[in-house]
């Protein structure tokens, strides 16, 4: 697969969020907000403008299903903004919990600035991240409460993912379904919600609804378990060396199905290297010939494979235009077949 890339309309949804949100920005001026600005990437470490954003994914989901039934950009963008600031609300506590230094080749909020000033950081945006459903235009005033009773669930199930994924770190053996499980909560529920967002505003019908929120469901599974396979057999040039997650000690599928489908004596090696301080070069290597062994490799793809193909059928059902379905096949070709 050449080429790969997210819809060309993704550029403009990205602009539009960015805009958005930076003029929502302009009136907040307590220094707290400097962490924001630098996490977004619109500044850097000095306070100079920057162009560190991400890639803006899921309000931009959000933009195209939206367009795609017909609804009005500026109604949208409230919410598109919404879920990117909790998005990064999110990262900048993940970032705290697992100790991570560097995000998007930068320095993370706690590590230039503390972690009670990255939880304040963190605990700021999320506030600001509902606060955002109060800017939809008042002829949406009899949805407000659906779409902030949705949004709240879905933080509640992206921070009960997190605490799972934290509890497993101390657990050898995870069974597979527990790990879909966290994974649904932690990365999927956004993705899903961000689906179902798009389609609210405007009239379609159950079975659309219906189709959308599956097929953001089945996004968000392939989005993690990609990244799960990146972090085993990853690129080294594309910044995902392979093994990268051995090294992490991370409790990825990958690793988990190597760990269940292991015979008693590779089960132990597994737990050894594991429980050690450090993993090595070594080390690393054993547990990627073990999982040659049990062909981890296929079971991965077989899962991305499946998901892959319900999505074709998914997309292929909705009543909207080709256009806009042709949207959704290139990022359901984006999400399986990326190599970063």
């Amino acid at each position: 697969m050449n080429n790969l890339s997210l819809p060309k309309i993704f550029d403009q949804y990205q602009d539009d969020i960015i805009s958005y949100t930076k003029s929502f920005y302009k009136e907040l001026n307590n220094d707290l907000y400097i962490t924001h600005k630098y996490f977004l990437g619109w500044i850097d470490e000095s306070g100079l403008e920057s162009n560190s954003s991400g890639k803006s994914f899921r309000p931009s989901l959000m933009m195209l299903i939206n367009e795609s039934l017909g609804g009005e950009k500026n109604n949208i963008l409230p919410l598109a903004m919404s879920i990117e600031l909790f998005h990064n609300f999110s990262l900048i506590h993940d970032d705290i919990e697992d100790r991570d230094e560097i995000r998007r080749n930068r320095k993370t909020v706690w590590k230039i600035w503390g972690e009670p000033k990255g939880i304040i950081s963190g605990n700021s945006m999320h506030s600001l991240a509902s606060e955002a459903i109060n800017l939809l235009p008042e002829s949406l005033n009899e949805k407000k409460v659906f779409l902030r009773k949705l949004i709240n669930r879905t933080c509640l199930s992206v921070i009960e993912g997190q605490y799972l994924d934290i509890s497993f770190e101390d657990t050898f053996e995870i069974k597979v379904e527990n790990y879909l499980e966290m994974i649904g909560k932690k990365t999927g529920a956004l993705i899903e919600t961000s689906a179902i967002l798009g389609c609210s505003l405007e009239q379609t019908s159950k079975e659309n609804i219906s189709l959308f929120t599956k097929l953001g469901k089945l996004f968000g599974q392939i989005f993690q378990i990609k990244d799960d396979y990146l972090g085993i057999w990853g690129d080294q040039t594309l910044g995902k060396p392979i093994g990268s997650d051995i090294i992490k000690k991370k409790k990825s599928l990958p690793i988990l199905h190597l760990i269940q489908s292991s015979k008693d004596s590779d089960k132990k090696i597994i737990n050894n290297i594991f429980s050690q301080k450090e993993i090595d070069e070594k080390s690393k290597k054993i547990i990627l010939d073990l999982m040659q062994k049990y062909d981890v490799n296929s079971y991965c793809q077989e899962i991305l494979e499946s998901k892959f193909i319900i999505c074709k059928e998914i997309i292929d059902n909705l009543d909207i235009s080709e256009i806009y379905k042709k949207d959704l096949h290139n990022i359901n070709t984006f999400l399986m077949y990326r190599k970063v």
